[in-house]
């Protein structure tokens, strides 16, 4: 990873030496393989030197948040795509269902909230008034339909039309497989 002449290769040492036992202990909780672990973070620590040039170091939280954040991604994607007979059998199966404690469970959440509100907030109005009858009110389109003066299949276009919107914002920020596995 280290390259001298990269004037980016004291802030990654330092990074790696700071974050590598957490980061590893935490990809651990999730896959319960220590191979799997180190290899987890050790990727990742990689692709942050891949794109050393567009991570802002100056902000130390952002950088700390996306490492937890990536380290996690990537624990899920293993237990999420691993074939049945994958030698990790030992994978704890139960890490899916208790994400992520304490601080980060609220940054992630935090983060995933606010994406997904300011993604609505962009929505054409009746689309967003739609979709929000529809996830935030829980109300059927038939419902939604009836109370709008509607049709139900204007109500189905609009929302798939909003979860499409959704769908690639969250893909663009890298959410969108958090969503998947905390909004089903």
């Amino acid at each position: 990873m280290s390259n001298s002449n990269s004037p980016y290769a004291p802030a990654l040492e330092s990074l790696f030496a700071r974050y590598y036992k957490p980061l590893r202990a935490y990809a651990f909780r999730y896959v319960n393989h220590r191979e799997a672990s180190e290899d987890i973070v050790q990727d990742i620590f990689l692709e942050l030197w891949a794109r050393r040039e567009s991570i802002r170091f100056d902000d130390p939280d952002a950088v700390k948040s996306y490492l937890f954040k990536s380290v996690y991604t990537r624990a899920l994607y293993l237990l999420k795509t691993r074939p049945p007979n994958d030698p990790l059998e030992a994978l704890d199966e139960n890490a899916l269902s208790s994400p992520v404690p304490g601080q980060e469970q609220s940054l992630f959440f935090g983060e995933l909230k606010t994406e997904i509100a300011g993604c609505v907030e962009t929505l054409p109005p009746q689309c967003r008034k739609i979709f929000l009858l529809s996830r935030g009110h829980e109300l059927k389109n038939r419902e939604i339909a009836a109370r709008l003066g509607i049709s139900i299949k204007a109500v189905e276009k609009q929302i798939g039309k909003a979860l499409s919107v959704l769908r690639k914002h969250l893909r663009a920020k890298d959410l969108l497989l958090l969503a998947v596995l905390f909004l089903h």
